[in-house]
């Protein structure tokens, strides 16, 4: 099938989703963050965990690692740009609440496993452990998302994203 964009005709591009890690998926609407829930840095979903490791939510670059470790940039082939983002507002976390096995640069596959968090300790904080995905340029690229809910296996395939 064939999409019409910007006056070219371009093949229809479909890229599977994994979850990043273990846990309940819920709408991104139920995120206890404005900017998150409100879309605001694109469509996306997020994950109550129910375990510490972490998995790349797509195929593709790595562009970013915070340097608090708390989030993660990722590029996909046909341009979507994913941030994976362990927790809420824990760029303020003390170090030692996330190991991160990639770097920036490295080519990752959806489903493999790129970090660990220790939720517990986040919790223990006062911190809100919900992991969440968002394609930030999602809407410039016109791209569709779907997304099944419900209990997940970290790693396991969760939906698709079509451009």
């Amino acid at each position: 099938m064939a999409w019409l964009k910007f006056g070219f005709v371009k093949k229809s591009d479909l890229s599977t989703i994994f979850a990043p890690v273990e846990g309940e998926v819920v709408d991104l609407l139920k995120v206890r963050d404005p900017v998150l829930a409100q879309k605001n840095l694109g469509d996306g979903f997020a994950i109550e965990p129910t375990d510490n490791f972490i998995y790349a939510p797509v195929s593709g670059q790595i562009m970013l690692v915070a340097s608090t470790q708390h989030a993660i940039g990722i590029r996909m082939t046909n341009g979507l740009e994913v941030l994976l983002h362990l927790g809420l507002n824990t760029s303020m976390m003390p170090n030692g609440s996330f190991h991160i096995r990639v770097k920036r640069g490295q080519e990752v596959r959806g489903g493999q496993r790129i970090a660990a968090a220790n939720f517990g300790r986040i919790r223990a904080r006062g911190f809100d452990d919900t992991v969440v995905v968002t394609f930030i340029n999602s809407e410039e690229l016109a791209a569709t998302l779907k997304i099944d809910y419900g209990p997940v296996a970290g790693g396991h395939r969760i939906g698709q994203i079509k451009l």
